[in-house]
């Protein structure tokens, strides 16, 4: 080498496993830029042989290698699940059938990979992902509420996630309205035994069911926006509705939780992107005089659970 020459910096690589019900993707993050997926496979999660969904996984890791000419130093893995300190997992939401309670997932991932492996809920990473590469970026509390399926929840603080364990990853459950509140929602108790969290009132499931209920079972939720936004007034009276109940819990997490940044994620996200100044305007919690938080809705689509599970041993 001349004098004139510099070796180039190696580039710390780590592995990021999402693992979903039905598509598990495993990416290679280069960890000094943590929104930067080097490579990404997804394939279907296997379900039936535990043998084979860790083979495939571990193939998976290979096949990235071989591609990126690198070697991560370290995995994280996301699982819709509580995750317990020692990486073993409640599996009561997992969705792959033999990931049960008590699965040493973290332990099994290390042997069959050969590195350091951490493992974390999902709705947690996902707000991971935001902190480090997303629209939570630049802010020191960051937290996420995913609408999808359920309410995934998510609190980061200085690009480290707040609690060794998951336990308020089931915070989408606080009440915003009274049984009798609207008669266009489901008044069946949620799985939590509570009537009127927000889960059971503004998951994406949730707000389906009242879209079904009063637009017709071929209406979907994005139709529902599009709606309300052409100024369609059924549509925009359930939009009204829904925002409102949106409001009180997110007027609830900045008592509880004083965030610099709220983000928005999941299916429902998709649709509030044009109310984004009205729930803004609707925050008025103030923990402190002066204090504000911002809402902002998730750019961060596909990748980010591999973003957010790498987050985990890269930061």
């Amino acid at each position: 080498m001349s004098a004139g020459e510099k070796s180039a910096t190696p580039i710390r690589v780590v592995c990021g496993i999402d693992v979903g019900g039905t598509r598990t993707k495993v990416g290679l993050v280069d960890a000094s830029r943590p929104g930067r997926v080097m490579a990404l496979d997804v394939f279907p999660t296997e379900r039936e042989s535990e043998g084979a969904f860790y083979r495939g996984i571990a193939e998976s890791v290979c096949r990235l290698v071989a591609q990126t000419g690198t070697r991560p130093v370290g995995a994280g893995v996301s699982i819709g699940s509580y995750v317990f300190s020692d990486g073993t997992i409640d599996g009561l939401s997992s969705m792959v059938p033999f990931l049960t309670h008590g699965h040493p997932l973290g332990q099994q991932m290390s042997v069959t990979l050969g590195l350091p492996v951490r493992v974390d809920n999902d709705a947690r990473l996902i707000c991971m992902a935001e902190a480090l590469a997303g629209e939570g970026r630049g802010f020191g509390r960051v937290l996420t509420l995913t609408l999808g399926t359920g309410i995934g929840f998510g609190l980061v603080e200085d690009g480290r996630l707040v609690e060794g364990e998951p336990r308020g990853h089931l915070a989408g459950h606080v009440c915003v309205r009274e049984r009798d509140d609207d008669p266009w929602i489901d008044e069946s108790p949620c799985y939590c035994g509570l009537e009127g969290c927000l889960e059971q009132t503004c998951s994406g499931t949730a707000l389906e069911r009242v879209v079904h209920r009063v637009l017709g079972p071929a209406v979907t939720n994005k139709d529902l926006f599009q709606r309300s936004v052409a100024g369609d007034p059924v549509a925009r009276r359930v939009v009204d509705r829904f925002l409102g109940y949106l409001l009180r819990a997110l007027n609830q997490y900045v008592y509880l939780y004083c965030p610099d940044v709220i983000v928005l994620g999941g299916g429902v996200a998709r649709g509030l992107e044009s109310y984004v100044d009205r729930l803004q305007r609707g925050i008025v919690a103030e923990v402190y005089q002066g204090q504000h938080t911002e809402l902002r809705v998730t750019r961060l689509r596909e990748e980010s659970g591999v973003i957010g599970a790498a987050g985990l041993v890269s930061n």
